[in-house]
């Protein structure tokens, strides 16, 4: 229970922090997780909280680099394997070499393979960080493309050479050949467990997409737990689960560019909630990073504040050496492969693109994990100083992350757009305004028509609904404009050569006393405190004539018919005009429908928001609802047909403004997607409503 409690609060900790997250816009948002994290130790569930290895990296990072692999293609790696080679490994290895010779030279105490334990552990590099601290900046698509390369691999690289460095520590000597061997062995043997199984469950999965009863409910599970089963069977056999479950990703990559349309539900379904959990999971990291600083923090409280001022001393140095290493290598890297990443070798770009690439080898919570993996014991032994390699992890990765998050906004541009968002939303609006007119024109049946128009409006994000414009005047205004045609229309030729005075007379005091009651326009309060008089007046009038049930009610009213000549005859005269006030009020209803089109159209024309009009357009359907005394809610069914053809509408108003270039091919993009996504939605709730009434 205590871990369930424990996941409970994670995720409550991250939306904490994407509420808490807008209010502080030029903060990364990786520093505004670790802080929520770091309050949230205080938590009594949370105290002495120590992040642990294994969970961390079956749980979280595993997933994470599954994901990080299925967004490369077999093509990108084959095309730039010796560059990745060269990144995840050679330079991996390079920056662990120099560390490890740093911290020997300045810690006499420490061994030589220790400092190599220390170097592996501090070599991985996180892409996630990166991206979280250059949000809404430009970085440059070569150099992105080369830490996000870099980062596939070099996870696998660190854990490999810790795993080498502890077992010099616990054997006493180091044989070079055994060491590649193993490195080649863990390495080779995690990507060939990956590739292997990968296949097998493809394969089990293109069969069920065919031959299971529900495929979505089998297949979805499969892909989820895909990520947890090849890393625990590579970490059984003793090979590189990180490296196994990014081989995963990549041939599910190539699969899924091959997948036969009849899996396309599935397809959507899958990819929406692996991004969903790959955000959770990205905000996570962060979060438990916050979450073990206190712990680390205590351990530097204990070991005093002279020996800790000597170990930020030390992770200072480290960190410099790990800059002017990535960037020298990049610098006086010749080969003809690094050009299209970072430019030619005798071009200011070069110079500029190694500064990037240094700055930007942020670490990540994968060097927290491998430092608390860390075993308490070696060879029946206390493992040496292994309080100060946590603490020195600790310390570089907020030292990498405060200095990219101070340098790469003053490096980098602010990112940006052809196109605004009060851009894109006015043109949405404009597109969803004429599939509505190009539906009121062509589909006869009212009643499908209002519905149609209620689904179309509900893809706009800026529309407010009745309570934040009920008092507002742009839509008083509305709602004046057509109460004054609809008063003009009673009284013209046509209405007045149909009916009677006394039918229209009663119409417009309908009208009077509902759409334009001034009671509409009052203040809140005010409109409450009216309210509650009338229904104050009821309650009264039913218990001074002792009408409180409905049969007594009936009764009374019978009476009065009875005793009242002048109320029988009033309620004679209404029944006699209620036929025909209904018939008005339709030839009413036809005439606003029309005239509110010819509104639309105009403001269609004249590039006018339309939001307020639609809402008016919804209080006069709620005004013609109230003079027919049809207050039930109507089931209406539309076919899949109708609905085919309004998003039809909608990709033609976008595809007509992209050929006349009145509107930009990025933000046709945007819309198209949101039209397929609409679609697709609604096709299927239209299919699963269906199935229900039969």
């Amino acid at each position: 229970m205590t871990n369930l409690y424990l996941i409970a609060f994670i995720l409550v900790g991250v939306i904490t922090a994407n509420i808490v997250k807008p209010f502080f816009p030029k903060i990364p948002e990786s520093f505004v997780l670790i802080a929520i994290g770091a309050l949230f130790s205080f938590i009594p569930i949370f105290n002495e909280f120590t992040l642990e290895p294994e969970f961390f990296m079956l749980l979280i990072i595993a997933p994470l680099m599954f994901m990080d692999g299925k967004e490369q293609s077999i093509r990108t790696i084959r095309t730039n394997f010796r560059l990745i080679i060269e990144l995840s490994v050679t330079l991996a290895i390079f920056t662990a070499l120099i560390v490890g010779i740093l911290t020997d030279r300045l810690e006499a105490h420490w061994s030589f393979p220790l400092s190599i334990a220390l170097a592996a552990i501090v070599v991985p590099t996180d892409a996630v960080a990166v991206k979280s601290i250059t949000s809404g900046l430009s970085m440059p698509k070569g150099v992105n493309r080369a830490l996000n390369l870099e980062s596939l691999f070099n996870d696998a690289t660190g854990l490999v050479m810790l795993n080498l460095a502890l077992s010099v520590l616990q054997q006493g000597h180091f044989s070079l050949v055994h060491g590649i061997n193993q490195f080649l062995i863990v390495a080779g043997g995690g990507v060939l467990v990956g590739i292997l199984a990968s296949f097998i469950i493809i394969k089990i999965r293109t069969y069920l997409t065919t031959h299971a009863v529900n495929a979505a409910a089998t297949i979805i599970p499969i892909s989820i737990l895909t990520p947890f089963a090849i890393y625990l069977l590579a970490e059984h056999w003793g090979v590189s689960g990180i490296l196994a479950v990014v081989a995963s990703g990549i041939v599910h990559n190539w699969d899924s560019s091959r997948l036969r349309l009849n899996s396309t539900e599935v397809q959507l379904t899958t990819s929406t909630i692996w991004k969903t959990l790959t955000t959770i999971l990205n905000e996570v990291v962060f979060l438990l990073l916050g979450l073990s600083l206190p712990a680390v923090i205590n351990e530097m409280i204990q070991i005093g504040f002279d020996y800790s001022f000597e170990l930020i001393g030390l992770s200072l140095a480290i960190y410099t050496v790990m800059f002017i290493g990535r960037f020298v290598w990049v610098r006086v890297e010749k080969s003809q492969r690094l050009q299209p990443f970072f430019g030619h070798q005798d071009q200011p770009e070069r110079f500029k693109s190694a500064r990037l690439f240094g700055i930007s080898g942020v670490h990540g919570t994968i060097t927290l994990a491998m430092a608390f993996s860390l075993p308490t014991t070696i060879n029946g032994q206390p493992f040496p100083f292994r309080t100060e390699l946590i603490i020195i992890a600790t310390l570089l990765i907020l030292i990498s992350m405060l200095v990219a998050s101070l340098m790469l906004p003053r490096l980098l541009p602010r990112e940006q757009t052809d196109y605004t968002p009060e851009e894109i939303n006015q043109i949405r609006d404009q597109m969803i305004d004429y599939a509505m007119l190009r539906s009121q024109e062509q589909i006869s049946d009212r009643d499908i028509r209002e519905a149609i128009s209620a689904q179309l409006n509900s893809q706009k994000t800026n529309l407010r609904n009745f309570d934040q414009v009920r008092y507002s005047e742009e839509y008083l205004n509305e709602l004046n404009e057509i109460a004054d045609f609809v008063s003009a229309y009673t009284h013209g030729d046509y209405v007045n050569a149909t009916y009677s005075d006394d039918v229209i007379d009663m119409y417009n005091k309908i009208l009077q006393k509902t759409l334009l009651n001034p009671n509409r326009r009052r203040h809140p309060i005010r409109s409450l405190e009216h309210q509650f008089r009338r229904v104050f007046h009821e309650m009264r009038f039913h218990i001074s004539t002792g009408t409180i049930t409905k049969k007594q009610r009936k009764s009374f009213y019978k009476k009065r018919l009875n005793t009242d000549k002048k109320f029988a005859e009033k309620v004679k005269t209404w029944k006699a005009n209620q036929e025909v006030l209904l018939q008005l009020n339709n030839d009413v209803m036809q005439a606003v429908d029309t005239h509110l089109d010819d509104i639309l159209r105009e403001n269609l024309q004249s590039k006018t928001n339309s939001n307020e009009l639609y809402l008016a357009r919804k209080t006069m359907d709620r005004f013609f609802t109230m003079i027919q005394h049809d207050f039930h809610q109507k089931q209406i069914n539309i076919n899949s047909d109708t609905f085919v053809q309004v998003f039809r509408y909608e990709y033609d108003y976008v595809q007509k403004g992209v050929q006349d270039e009145s509107i930009k091919p990025a933000i046709a993009n945007i819309l198209f997607n949101e039209i397929n996504q609409a679609q697709a939605l609604q096709l299927m709730k239209n299919k699963e409503e269906t199935l229900a009434i039969e």
